[in-house]
């Protein structure tokens, strides 16, 4: 094994989420769950997010045409953005990041049931954007999004 060889731990307790990267060699932790879940947030903003600064209206397009073409599939994108919403309820314990995270898991899980209840109403909403934003907004928003995705990872590697 090299020395760069990892080994996740993972455990829940009531009072924190116990996710660690823990090194090979000596036992140490490198990361944890906070760092995992900010570095995960910034890989997923740019991914999501690069298309909309490169392409905008084929982007939207596959967006649409991917999560919202249909009610069972907006209900689809619910079930998997309330399940992630859930799964940042999780205490990650304290200080002003991990209760942005937990604001931002309410919003999701509140987003989620919003598309599992109401799917046609999320449709109209995206059509809406979709038809009326000018494609240098929406490459600016892209753009946007892919420096927040960059800060979520600066601040999941260097900072917590």
């Amino acid at each position: 094994m090299g020395a760069y060889t990892c080994i996740v731990v993972v455990g829940v307790s009531r009072e924190k989420t116990l996710v660690y990267v823990v090194s090979h060699r000596g036992g140490e932790t490198l990361m944890d769950a906070l760092a995992i879940v900010c570095i995960v947030f910034g890989i997923g903003g740019i991914v999501e997010n690069g298309p909309l600064a490169y392409a905008p209206s084929a982007a939207l397009r596959f967006f649409n045409r991917v999560f919202f073409s249909t009610n069972a599939r907006c209900r689809a994108f619910g079930v998997v953005t309330a399940t992630v919403g859930m799964a940042l309820l999780l205490p990650f314990g304290d200080g002003p990041l991990a209760g942005f995270l937990h604001a931002v898991g309410w919003l999701c899980v509140g987003l989620g049931l919003w598309c599992w209840v109401l799917p046609d109403s999320i449709s109209a909403i995206y059509s809406f954007f979709e038809n009326s934003m000018p494609a240098p907004v929406l490459r600016i928003c892209g753009v946007f999004g892919v420096l927040a995705g960059l800060a979520f990872i600066y601040v999941g590697v260097y900072i917590v």
